[in-house]
């Protein structure tokens, strides 16, 4: 346990004390921020209360609109702070310290499961100060709360969550193996899971084409879940009838299910499926860990053999 302890701690400092990957981590979340602030809020402000068939004041609206962004911000960072940590994985990899760790008398299993209990404290710890803050800022910028059920639910949730996309990154991060590439990639899927995943426009701006796209990526039924649970607080407290509210979440706000490719899926199902694919991601990406791990075990072997 000490020396788990000891690299999950190691993994965890070389990552905060990384000023360029703790920012180039959040930058797809910075971005969208900026963008949301800018005029993406504005565009879902626009046409609410015709559509919807209501009268809400501006700080019901931002209080729905920025509630529901979180959700995406905090699907991103998900991804982006896993493949951030994950970055160091891919160093020792290139640098070949994981052959050092093994001489060391560390255990791969040992050394896998520092690795993925960095990323998921780091990932959920971070996401979950996100989280927290905006809920506060909104409230206190709105006048209007979340209520206690539904951030607990929130946080029960990103738990859920942080564990799919840590287990797909860490795959991920194997198969590349390269710390510069674990960076690009990081950026592109950023932007890409923004739009594929209905975060920075709802599907209706977007088109059928992205809407069958994102129905094959985990994050976007992620996101949806998340976006459902903040949403169905919101309209409640609106007053707002269940059709009414359906209907927004689904044309307004790209909460509503997609399904899978054009199939009726329910999002329970398309939840389970992600949760599969990350376990599969996981025990593929551990297979291949191990793998690399105990190639200079062989060759140390052999040359103790051959010295012998």
């Amino acid at each position: 346990m000490n020396k788990i302890y000891s690299l999950t701690k190691r993994n965890c400092l070389l990552f905060l004390r990384s000023k360029a990957t703790f920012f180039f981590s959040l930058f797809s979340s910075i971005i969208m921020i900026a963008l949301y602030f800018l005029f993406i809020a504005k565009l879902y402000a626009q046409g609410f209360n015709e559509l919807a068939g209501t009268d809400l004041t501006s700080n019901q609206l931002n209080f729905a609109i920025y509630s529901q962004m979180i959700m995406g911000v905090l699907v991103l960072n998900s991804v982006s702070l896993s493949a951030g940590v994950f970055t160091f994985v891919a160093y020792d990899l290139e640098k070949r310290k994981v052959d050092a760790f093994l001489i060391a008398k560390i255990k791969p299993s040992q050394l896998i499961l520092s690795y993925l209990l960095s990323s998921l404290i780091i990932s959920f710890a971070l996401n979950f100060l996100t989280l927290a803050i905006s809920v506060i800022i909104i409230g206190a910028a709105t006048t209007f709360w979340l209520s206690a059920g539904t951030f607990f639910y929130l946080v029960g949730a990103l738990i859920v969550i942080t564990l799919i996309s840590c287990a797909i990154m860490l795959l991920i991060t194997i198969l590349v193996r390269t710390s510069a590439a674990i960076g690009v990639i990081n950026g592109i899927m950023g932007t890409l899971l923004g739009f594929l995943c209905g975060i920075y426009m709802p599907y209706t701006n977007l088109g059928s084409a992205a809407k069958y796209v994102g129905s094959c990526l985990p994050f976007t039924h992620m996101t949806i879940w998340l976006k459902q649970i903040v949403l169905n607080d919101v309209f409640a407290q609106f007053g707002m009838s269940a059709e009414i509210s359906e209907i927004m979440k689904d044309a307004w706000f790209s909460a509503g299910n997609v399904g899978f490719v054009g199939l009726n899926v329910p999002l329970w199902g398309m939840l389970l499926l992600s949760a599969a694919f990350g376990a599969g991601c996981l025990a593929v990406a551990v297979l291949l860990l191990k793998k690399r791990m105990l190639k200079p075990k062989i060759k140390l072997k052999k040359l103790n053999k051959k010295g012998a």
